[in-house]
């Protein structure tokens, strides 16, 4: 590998950050629900960027589902593109609730306007 090959990499690997996406618990949406619902944002985060890694986590070992928990790493160049499909697909699901947690915080957002999407926005963006 050469040095430049080497270095790009490190500097790719400093601008990512990690970030776990939940769904809330409310009276609207059950587990089987919130299993569903992160699949379908996991595609959606795919789709946006190439640059996101989505993987889901079991919220309870012991269970047999897939996880309805997301686990993300992204870099500074998909953190646009991972807001964007955030924010588009609560507004497909208005009834669901997440909550995004980083390493500064985190932030729940549920029945998303515009005002709520640049705040996840800048949320995120902030920590590149």
């Amino acid at each position: 590998m050469s040095d430049s090959s080497r270095i790009k990499k490190e500097r790719i690997a400093l601008n990512e950050q990690t970030y776990t996406i939940t769904f809330d618990d409310t009276d609207q949406v059950s587990p089987a629900d919130a299993n569903r619902f992160a699949e379908e944002l996991r595609q959606m985060l795919l789709d946006a960027s190439p640059d996101v890694e989505v993987q889901r986590k079991r919220d309870d070992p012991l269970t047999q589902d897939f996880g309805g928990t997301l686990m993300l790493l992204v870099g500074t160049p998909a953190a646009a593109a991972i807001v964007t499909a955030i924010g588009n697909w609560l507004a497909l699901r208005n009834k669901a609730s997440i909550t995004v947690k980083g390493a500064n915080g985190e932030i729940v957002a549920q029945n998303i306007t515009s005002k709520k999407a640049g705040e996840l926005a800048e949320w995120l963006l902030k920590k590149h």
